[in-house]
């Protein structure tokens, strides 16, 4: 169940979103966007032909990696730190979703929710990530072994991950098919949903041509999967998405208008 950390009389607490261009951190900041929270955004920039994020991340949190939220309480306790998507929206939800936004109210409904918090990043996400990888093995491996390491990596995606994203990729359309409302979990949207439009709409469906260049796919996935399809549309008309998404280019355009200076390990320059 869903309870307020403010205590009454108290200014509301405010939270800093260290947000990477390009990475799971949207979805937290969609979330503040949603609950309405009083929230700053932090932007840091990849590297342009590393993709890596900048040093400066590290001096945010020790693994270097994006999102991290700071909470800065406005009853005076101790600020804290928090990382990993899936915790974040956790607990953000667990202290900050009173009203149930996007919390069920439903305590069977709660735990599907959950376990999509749990599932989108301990299942899938690493099955994509290991797909992009060994897709660009051969651009980045040394000179002289780029067509071994391209046969290899082909061999890996081909003899393994591409089977097991596919199963995943069918029974999450299967999932929808069956609760039969266009969402994840229950008839409204849920931080189900939200957790989810990272690797299903933007690294998927949103990225089409992408993806067929890392499974050798060249079938359309929205005939494919087409509950998945609809609710990718779904997803990118909802208003507060596509308001931080335009938030955000421009922030980005405007940040490289000023010629930041992000410092990259030096192994990337």
């Amino acid at each position: 169940m869903p309870t307020m950390v403010n205590k009454p009389g108290y200014p509301e607490d405010r939270f800093i979103l260290h947000w990477l261009d390009d990475s799971r951190a949207q979805r937290i900041l969609w979330l503040l966007e949603i609950l309405q929270l009083d929230y700053e955004v932090r932007i840091y920039l990849r590297h342009p032909q590393t993709w890596r994020g900048p040093m400066q991340l590290f001096d945010v949190h020790q693994t270097g990696k994006s999102p991290i939220v700071e909470i800065i309480h406005g009853d005076g306790r101790p600020p804290i730190k928090i990382a990993e998507s899936g915790f974040i929206i956790s607990y953000i939800l667990r202290n900050y979703d009173p009203n149930y936004i996007l919390t069920p109210t439903d305590p069977n409904e709660q735990l599907e929710v959950e376990y999509w918090l749990h599932y989108s990043e301990g299942s899938l996400q690493h099955l994509q990530m290991a797909l992009l990888i060994n897709s660009v093995a051969k651009h980045i491996a040394p000179h002289g072994l780029k067509n071994i390491a391209n046969l290899v990596a082909k061999g890996l995606n081909n003899g393994y991950y591409v089977h097991e994203w596919r199963m995943n990729m069918q029974y999450c359309n299967d999932r929808l098919e069956q609760n039969g409302t266009g969402f994840f979990v229950g008839n409204k949207l849920t931080a189900a949903d939200i957790i989810l439009s990272f690797p299903i709409y933007e690294n998927i469906f949103d990225n089409l041509e992408g993806v067929k260049d890392c499974t050798r796919d060249k079938r359309d996935l929205r005939k494919v999967w087409p509950h998945l399809g609809k609710w990718c549309r779904m997803i990118k008309n909802i208003p507060t998405y596509k308001k931080i998404n335009q938030m955000m280019d421009e922030e980005v355009e405007d940040l490289i208008a000023l010629n930041p200076k992000f410092d990259y390990a030096k192994q990337e320059k």
